[in-house]
């Protein structure tokens, strides 16, 4: 069984009542990633997998800290013309 939801952030009240999640994927900006990696690791459950895209190959690292720094760690690595797709693990 799949449900998805479609949500700005992780503050949308369906986000809460949903939690904690298998799979989780964000396609926005660096810096956004990088801050909400908190609500993130909050949000996904152990064992759960989160797919981060749409980063330029520059801004990996910088987003990969912050999403290490919450306990997830990197299963994963997609580069494609430039863009890079992080998936990552909860432990």
């Amino acid at each position: 069984r799949v449900e998805a939801i479609e949500s700005d952030g992780y503050r949308d009240r369906r986000i809460a009542r949903a939690a904690p999640f298998d799979l989780v994927f964000a396609n926005i900006l660096a810096r956004p990633l990088a801050l909400m990696a908190p609500q993130l690791a909050q949000a996904l459950a152990p064992g759960g997998t989160a797919v981060l895209s749409g980063l330029l190959a520059w801004q990996e690292p910088f987003v990969l800290a912050a999403h290490r720094a919450q306990g997830l760690f990197l299963e994963r690595r997609i580069a494609i013309e430039g863009w890079h797709t992080l998936v990552l693990r909860k432990g």
